[in-house]
């Protein structure tokens, strides 16, 4: 592998690191993921990075090493390198930070409201120029406009981060050791119902039936889910929009169902493969590969 390797990636997302180690083609030759401490946590987080990547690699690597995700937030100290919309997505290789000698992707911020694409601007270039309407569902799932390869503006919602704070703390937390059982039909009902934004149940309305016995205290987790999503769906798309959902996993099946429940024309594709072509396409733009 290290005669072939031409490019290290990796994105520091909340409490998970990821990294992919890519040829002269953008072909992944290996990869690695750890959980680590959020970055605001680490005075040295680069040191962290090349720590880990030694680890995988079995040495430090003498190519240039990119990343992308709540590393890029040193960057937002350093007024020019903040970029907002509108803006061409493949000016972000003109605009790389870099520390400790390793480049990062910038964010793109947004004024009005203020908002900022935290690692979604890396995504959004891996998908190319085909789509308009995207949404990138994750931790934090955000919905974006595009035209021409252009971002025009996006929405950042916490949805699923909130969800998993309403479980843990308040009124609807999973008090004791009760075991949540994911029930789809529960999921899809509670999805339906928030769709119908003439009559969006409040968030209080899965406590209220579960203590009214109309919902198993099991599947408490389930109508919540589908009860936020939904309404993350139908407060930011209409019956009959085109959206490029860009997902993996449960949350790809669970968004996917919200918009084909709205009446939305969907297509489905990878998060984490746009997201190791957005990087390396972003390095290739930036004139990094080759480098020593």
């Amino acid at each position: 592998m290290k005669d072939k390797l031409a490019l290290v990636g990796f994105e520091w997302a909340g409490p998970q690191l990821r990294a992919w180690a890519f040829d002269e083609e953008g072909e992944i030759l290996s990869s690695f993921q750890v959980r680590e401490d959020a970055v605001a946590g680490h005075a040295d987080w680069p040191g962290r990075v090349r720590f880990h990547l030694a680890e995988w690699l079995g040495e430090n690597p003498a190519v240039p090493v990119i990343g992308c995700g709540d590393v890029s937030a040193s960057l937002l100290r350093t007024s020019d390198l903040q970029l907002t919309v509108p803006m061409s997505l493949a000016h972000l290789a003109g605009h790389l930070g870099i520390e400790s000698g390793i480049h990062l992707v910038p964010w793109i911020g947004q004024q009005n409201p203020p908002d900022l694409t935290c690692g979604a601007e890396t995504v959004l270039l891996g998908l190319g120029e085909a789509a308009e309407t995207i949404c990138i569902a994750g931790q934090h799932t955000q919905h974006c406009v595009t035209e021409h390869g252009r971002l025009i503006g996006f929405s950042t919602e916490i949805t699923a981060e909130l969800r998993d704070i309403l479980l843990q703390h308040g009124t609807l937390s999973i008090s004791g050791s009760g075991t949540q059982t994911f029930d789809m039909k529960v999921f899809r009902d509670w999805i339906e119902r928030a769709l119908d934004t003439g009559d969006t149940p409040p968030v209080f309305a899965v406590e209220a039936a579960i203590r009214q016995g109309r919902l198993l205290p099991e599947n408490k987790a389930a109508a919540l889910a589908g009860l936020m999503i939904g309404a993350d769906v139908a407060a930011n798309y209409d019956p009959g929009d085109e959206v490029l959902l860009v997902a993996d996993g449960p949350l790809l099946e669970a968004y996917g169902f919200a918009l084909d429940a709205l009446g939305a024309e969907v297509v489905e594709t990878s998060a984490l493969e746009a997201l190791q072509d957005g990087l390396f396409e972003i390095a290739d733009l930036a004139g990094l590969l080759g480098e020593d």
